[in-house]
């Protein structure tokens, strides 16, 4: 049974040498009524644009959304917020050269809400281009609200040695200058890449990719955490899939194991980085593979997790760069549901699991590696390090009061 959140609310964790510590949250319980928000997002119907536009909520200020869209696989339609949403037209995922006149247009768009921009006490943004976005047309309207900027992923983009890379980072430093709080999800992002390539020295708030905890009551009746230690050993890789080289690897690890190994993969399919294609080819013939399709989050979490003993935790689409550095949102949501973290060594998500005791952190070659443990690993010693994660404090995986702890820091 889910217990109540309370020890360890809002602290952080450190796991691994040089590891930032943030600047100590400010405790204010209360709510900040009539204080509103611009919200900035690069997408929609993204779910993590959704889950902050809802903690801004939560947290008690108003929100109106100044937000693009992507097109989705079979023409799906974008959810819109009935009253609040301000559409600023569609763009390309990763394709920086045609975005930049729609961004234009979006500037234009956002401007027809001038007098809502004005009235924002916060313009909070998402990504670099989207804080282009904000800066502008809040300024082209009058608002001298205090700029929030966030950021999720380092983009490859950021860290190129050519032209293009040079003229992002400058852009972006000009940027970090403006901005009242650079917000992350990782301290390596700190660590990595603010402090020793921007130089960034300002002031910034860890904000994890935790379950929120206001959702928490959708499936708090749901969730099972409690699992047979034993095999046929499930391993489940839900979210935004985007990482071939982790299809190849679950798929190997399946061949080699058989029948002892079940994978279940469930989200919303990156096209641009995995072809429906290769999915189908992929899981063609393997009868201890299968894809869910896509969920609802939190809604879902309990079904597609159920019974799963492992959450994949692994990325290589920036390998030895962001994908080093990040903390996903299958760690926490994994870990609240009950299936043990399995990840790779030498990364940030790898460090986080094993101080934390919320699984396996793996060498190269990874398929050998996780092959080779499975074939070996006994019901008691899983029961061990299970119960270890049933002992861990909620707040390891649920956010309580972390977007109003930002807010008051920007207030």
């Amino acid at each position: 049974m889910i217990g109540p959140l309370s020890r360890g609310i809002g602290r952080t964790s450190a796991f691994g040498p040089g590891a930032a510590t943030a600047p100590p949250a400010v405790a204010n319980p209360k709510t900040v009524p009539g204080r509103r928000v611009a919200f900035f997002g690069h997408d929609l119907a993204e779910p993590t644009v959704r889950k902050r536009v809802d903690a801004i909520r939560e947290a008690g200020w108003s929100v109106i959304v100044y937000a693009f869209e992507r097109a989705r696989p079979g023409g799906a339609a974008t959810p819109r917020e009935a009253d609040d949403a301000v559409p600023l037209g569609r763009t390309v995922d990763r394709n920086y050269a045609s975005r930049l006149p729609r961004l234009a247009l979006g500037i234009l768009r956002a401007l027809r809400r001038g007098p809502d921009l004005r009235a924002a006490d916060v313009i909070y943004v998402r990504n670099l281009d989207m804080a282009l976005v904000a800066w502008t047309s809040s300024r082209l309207a009058g608002s001298r609200a205090r700029l929030v900027y966030e950021v999720l992923d380092i983009q490859r983009l950021m860290v190129r040695p050519d032209a293009p890379g040079r003229i992002a980072r400058t852009v972006e430093r000009w940027l970090l200058r403006r901005s009242a709080l650079l917000v992350v999800s990782a301290p390596d992002f700190i660590d990595r890449y603010f402090r020793p390539v921007q130089g960034f020295t300002g002031a910034w708030h860890l904000l994890e990719n935790k379950v929120m905890g206001h959702r928490l009551g959708e499936v708090a009746d749901r969730l099972d955490r409690t699992r047979a230690a034993e095999p046929p050993w499930v391993i489940g890789w839900f979210g935004t899939l985007r990482c071939r080289r982790s299809l190849t690897l679950l798929a190997a690890i399946a061949d080699a194991l058989g029948d002892s190994v079940r994978i279940v993969l469930a989200g919303r399919l990156s096209e641009e980085d995995i072809a429906p294609r290769v999915l189908a080819e992929t899981l063609d013939g393997r009868a201890n593979m299968a894809f869910r399709g896509p969920y609802a989050n939190p809604r879902d979490l309990p079904e597609i997790y159920s019974g799963v003993h492992f959450s994949w935790a692994v990325d290589y689409l920036d390998d030895g760069l962001n994908s080093d550095w990040l903390l996903p949102n299958r760690l926490y949501e994994g870990g609240l549901c009950g299936a043990l973290t399995l990840a790779r060594a030498s990364t940030a998500t790898g460090r986080y699991a094993v101080a934390e005791g919320l699984g396996w952190a793996f060498p190269e070659p990874l398929a050998d590696s996780v092959t080779a443990f499975l074939r070996t690993l006994t019901p008691a010693v899983y029961a061990q390090r299970h119960a270890r994660l049933l002992a861990c404090d909620l707040a390891t995986f649920v956010d309580v009061g972390g977007m109003r702890d930002l807010l008051v820091r920007v207030d």
